[in-house]
């Protein structure tokens, strides 16, 4: 067994009633890991050295300029919004509250397919076996659903937490099987 052979929540493991230790299945190791969160994505690739054991190296970074910014900045039609109503009165006050959640959900699903489709690229061009994904709890499933099947049966590790401004030196340890044994 390599030093990357490590078994995860999604390997199999016996347990044998005599109290030996039970067989590890090696899992597939990961040559590419993905860190993103709501406005950008790095990409790295897993570089085996056999001394220091794995280093990361940049292939892509990636940050979409749409997911950085308030609304209001966005919408530039402040005529064209729909003025709330004191009953059947006058209009007065801001625009519909209703009218920007529906428009901040479709921003925020526009995102999340745009770094889904990121993702499949980058993968395809540079995974060559397994790849492990890091994205925060609120966007980790929407990503992950939204992405091809061939491309998501390939996830060695998910790690549901915001790792894009860690360095590439200490993203390692939040990788189980990027440590070594």
């Amino acid at each position: 067994m390599s030093k990357r052979d490590v078994a995860t929540a999604n390997d199999i493991i016996y347990r044998n009633v005599r109290g030996r230790a039970p067989p590890v299945i090696a899992m597939t190791p990961s040559s590419l890991v993905i860190v993103t969160d709501r406005g950008s994505l790095k990409a790295y690739r897993v570089d085996e050295t056999p001394t220091r054991g794995p280093s990361l190296q940049l292939v892509q970074a990636f940050d979409m300029t749409d997911a950085h910014g308030r609304l209001i900045d966005k919408v530039s039609d402040l005529a064209g919004r729909f003025p709330v109503t004191e009953g059947a009165g006058a209009h007065r006050g801001p625009a519909s509250i209703a009218e920007r959640a529906q428009l901040a959900t479709e921003m925020d699903r526009r995102i999340q397919r745009e770094l889904a489709d990121q993702i499949t690229k980058i993968v395809l061009q540079n995974g060559k076996d397994g790849w492990s994904f890091a994205a925060p709890a609120e966007i980790h499933t929407a990503i992950v659903n939204l992405l091809p099947a061939a491309v998501r049966q390939r996830i060695v590790e998910h790690v549901k937490s915001d790792l894009v401004k860690v360095e590439a030196a200490r993203l390692i340890s939040h990788f189980r099987s990027l440590r070594q044994m």
